[in-house]
């Protein structure tokens, strides 16, 4: 038997930092994620893959121009090296791995010489293919680093050559945190500039006399109130007078105190001296600040015109070239537009374009008016409404035709430029999103058609699958199911985010045999019951088409959240009937009220009295009207959607623990829900059991000493198994007594050595897993429950790491025996997934042999804990194979759904 595996979706957000995207010419978008690289398309929005390498959190990432290229077509050539940076102190030097697809990297150097946190890095390649890069540091350093040009012996062999720090300059006290590398122009002597926790850039030029290629210190630009928090170079070519061509360098920086400064470094010919007297004339004839020399010989502050300096017996200039003000807020990011070769004449085209990102929510193009040459501000995209700050960053794609951007949350936001016959402008598209927190629960629905996450960014988010057909227009990358349509194509896209909460998610689960209910627990003593808007129902119809099965269960249009609350008030149509689709062209009379394409008028859902269950699902009485607008979509919603209008009604509060929750389950009768929360004693580590019927609370179990972590029901809905820090598992059975509902059978004190983190059931019932963090597994056999020292069917071999996770899978009608009896996903806290088959033993029938069948590539699995595993419940049968899909989440903010294929 062979088994394979790849990973089909990825889901997670951008690191929250200041500049933590870079979109490279190989059409690849690269961001810190965690402790890891994603690398995305967004045209595809589809991520392809995650490097794994670094140990804490990436803070910077950096294309490597394509060396192998000759130097003038480089600006076009397709990247294959990358150059990443994270608070582990160190610099990773990445390769496309040869003969791999173009997102498949690997490791070549890890470069460390920090003692602290590095924050930013920037790469100059020289006409030789020999690199210079710098890196700037919380150890209030930067360094700079030196690459030879590839050996023969490096072509042959794959290799690459060793990186080499040739300087390291101390900025103490101060911390600088960006930096860029140019040619002063008509040269090929680097220029650098840095800034950090100032409001001066600092610009060093490569010393020519040194054999050791050391930077000086040139001058330092004044002007910025506060401090810099990025900066970026671009050469640029204009016609002088004459005609000639003449090469000049723009410095853009941008600044906590809302501004962008341009600054031109260009030749001092006799004509800008000229121009420069004349504008020292209109002074009065004479220069009102003089001239300040400073400490450096051969350079000179001309007040605020400029500053000159020598290089090569040729005298360059620095000017002001430009102040630019529309941000409101701090300027977190700014890239210039990426040169490009037209198409048709092969001539290469440099745009004077200019993107800046700002916690004011936008981001704006800037550009030189074409009559004046004054920068204006062309477009301005975002102004997103919502609880977030802002943007962190923003980059064109390599033909600048699209703009993708980062927030404050973790979300992308994703434009592209339509032009029409009267103006152009920039419409949002479809992008890939995720959390960027740890993600601690989720689970599929009880159909199987879609699944929810829950993280401790204080969202549930819910993903399905967007089928569409072949012939629609929209590019985004899918794979063809097997039991759909071929015209159908199919891909995971987040449609719905039922809850935004102001305190950690921890954890949740679905209602069994009701649609579209879930109850979920937080760092709060209360959990919360939500029910799927009817607006959810028909999207989820629209974009997945999921059928809406009428359960009787009475659905609010939608739902809407105060600003200062933390409940999602429900929202109801007049009409009798809540179930009726409303859409927003709707214009007929309703109970006498009049529904437009502008308004609907819509009722919140209050209180209720004894007998309407309180806060349940009936909708009590009805406060003031409140016009609202629904949304019915028909492909997955922007982050702007996402954030306002796809959150699900509340209907109850569950009162009565005392601490935070930590997990909650629910029968697959759909009878009762279990929950515990965090405990220190006997009193605390209880858990209570609720009635779903009427939300009360109807049994409070004893067992454990310490915070029960896990709960798993049974499939037939009779045994309740917990697992808790005191490591020990015990088990409830369900009773006739309504009074008393479950009753304890047995606790199974130091049935492992460490903390059990999960607990799971065999599909037949036969036999439960236990996972904890003494790298063990043991699989018990219920049948021998109550004689607990022959319980242990049996016990995997010794991990490699702590065990976080274990899941069985469901069982098919489609097994074959070459199978076995059961399979098991593990998940461990390196972040490593394998998969485990069992045999019937044949030396004692009621334990089972165990064998490991396969183990996800560390390449496309979690780097950090693997928190859940949860399979589908139907594998897709084709010829002799048999492919299961498994979906996962982990605390390196990422959530993956991947298919184990069986042949």
């Amino acid at each position: 038997m062979n088994v394979s595996s790849d990973v089909d979706f990825i889901s997670v957000g951008c690191n929250c930092l200041g500049d933590c995207l870079v979109w490279g010419q190989n059409k690849l978008a690269a961001y810190g994620a965690q402790n890891f690289i994603a690398l995305f398309d967004p045209i595809q929005s589809k991520v392809l893959a995650t490097l794994p390498g670094h140990k804490d959190r990436v803070n910077h990432i950096c294309w490597i121009p394509n060396i192998n290229e000759e130097y003038k077509n480089r600006y076009s050539s397709n990247e294959n090296e990358l150059l990443s940076c994270s608070s582990d102190n160190t610099i990773i030097s990445w390769k496309q791995i040869k003969g791999g697809l173009n997102y498949q990297y690997k490791v070549v150097e890890v470069l460390k010489g920090h003692s602290d946190s590095v924050t930013n890095i920037s790469v100059l390649d020289f006409p030789d293919g020999s690199l210079l890069m710098c890196s700037t540091s919380a150890d209030n350093t930067v360094k700079l680093w030196r690459r030879e040009s590839l050996t023969k012996e490096n072509i042959d062999t794959d290799t690459l050559p060793k990186w080499e720090c040739i300087q390291s300059i101390d900025f103490t006290p101060k911390c600088m945190e960006c930096s860029s590398l140019a040619f002063i122009p008509g040269t090929t002597i680097p220029l650098l500039a840095v800034g950090g926790l100032e409001p001066k850039i600092h610009i060093y030029i490569q010393n020519l006399d040194s054999t050791t290629l050391q930077f000086k210190k040139l001058m330092s630009l004044q002007g910025h109130q506060d401090w810099i928090r990025s900066l970026s170079f671009k050469t640029i070519v204009e016609n002088n007078k004459d005609g000639e061509e003449e090469e000049e360098l723009i410095l853009a920086s941008s600044s906590q105190d809302f501004k962008i400064r341009l600054w031109k470094i260009s030749k001092f010919t006799a004509e800008k001296q000229k121009q420069q007297q004349l504008d020292e004339s209109g002074n009065g004839g004479a220069n009102l600040l003089g001239s300040l020399s400073t400490q450096l010989s051969g350079v000179t502050s001309l007040s605020t015109k400029g500053y000159l300096f020598n290089c090569n017996s040729i005298k360059y200039i620095i000017l002001l070239d430009a102040v630019l003000s529309g941000h409101d807020d701090w300027v977190y990011s700014i890239h210039w537009s990426p040169a490009r070769k037209d198409k048709e004449t092969g001539k290469k085209i440099q745009e004077q374009m200019l993107i800046s990102a700002s916690m004011d929510k936008t981001a704006i193009v800037w550009r030189p008016d074409r009559a004046t040459g004054i920068w204006i501000d062309e477009s301005r995209v975002g102004d997103m409404g919502g609880n977030i700050l802002g943007q962190y960053g923003a980059v064109f794609s390599p033909c600048s035709q699209y703009i993708l951007s980062h927030g404050y949350n973790g979300a992308f936001h994703f434009w592209k430029q339509t032009t029409n016959q009267k103006s152009s402008f920039w419409e949002p598209q479809i992008v890939v999103s995720g959390h960027f927190g740890p993600v601690q629960d989720l689970m599929w629905s009880p159909d199987y058609s879609y699944f929810i996450s829950c993280s401790t960014d204080r969202t549930l988010r819910l993903f399905s699958e967007w089928k569409r057909n072949n012939n629609n227009n929209n590019n985004n990358n899918n794979n063809n199911n097997n039991n759909n349509n071929n015209l159908e194509i199919i891909s995971w896209n987040e449609i719905a985010r039922p809850q935004i909460h102001g305190y950690d998610l921890e954890c949740f689960t679905f209602i069994n045999k009701k649609t579209h209910v879930i109850v979920s627990g937080a760092e709060e003593k209360i959990m919360r019951a939500f029910v799927g808007s009817q607006n959810f129902v028909d999207t989820l119809l629209n974009i997945s088409k999921v059928q809406p099965v009428n359960d009787g269960t009475q659905r609010p249009l939608a739902a809407n959240q105060p600003s200062l609350g933390l409940s999602n008030k429900p929202y109801f149509t007049g009409s009798s009937d809540n179930n009726e689709n409303i859409d927003n062209n709707n214009n007929n009379n309703n109970n006498g009220e009049e529904n437009t394409e502008d308004s609907i008028k819509m009722k919140m859902g209050g209180g209720g009295g004894d007998e309407g269950g309180g806060e349940g699902m009936d909708t009590g009485y009805f406060e003031d009207e409140i016009p609202f607008n629904p949304e019915v979509l028909s492909e997955p919603p922007f982050e702007e959607h996402l954030l306002q209008s796809s959150l699900w009604p509340e209907i109850h509060k569950f009162y009565g623990h005392g601490n935070e929750i930590i997990a909650v389950a629910c029968s697959p009768d759909g009878m009762y829900l279990a929950s515990t929360c965090r405990a220190s004693s006997a009193d605390q580590a209880t858990v209570r059991i609720w009635n779903v019927s009427n939300w009360k609370e109807c049994a409070n179990l004893k067992g454990h000493t310490l915070t029960v972590v896990n709960l798993s029901f049974s499939h037939n809905s009779k045994y309740l198994l917990g697992v808790s820090r005191d490591r020990m598992w015990t088990l409830w059975e369900r009773s006739s007594n309504s009074e008393e509902p479950f009753v304890k059978v047995i606790s199974a004190p130091k049935s492992h050595g460490r903390i059990i983190w999960s607990g799971s059931w065999s599909h037949d019932d036969k036999f439960f897993a236990t996972g904890a963090r003494d790298k063990l597994v043991k699989i018990w056999n219920l049948e021998n429950i109550k004689d607990i020292k022959n319980a242990c069917a049996s016990t995997l071999p010794i991990f490699g790491s702590g065990v976080t996770c274990v899941e069985f899978a469901p069982k098919s009608s489609k097994f074959t025996g070459e199978l076995g009896d059961h399979l098991l996903a593990v998940g461990e806290d390196d972040g490593k997934i394998t998969i485990w088959k069992s045999t019937t033993s044949t030396s004692n029938p009621k334990s089972l042999d165990w064998t490991c069948v396969h183990t996800i590539s560390p390449l496309i699995s979690h780097t950090l804990d693997v928190r859940r595993i949860r399979w589908r419940d139907t594998p897709i049968i084709n010829g002799n194979s048999l492919t299961y899909q498994i979906v996962t989440c982990s605390v390196d903010h990422s959530v993956r759904i991947f298919n184990i294929k069986f042949d």
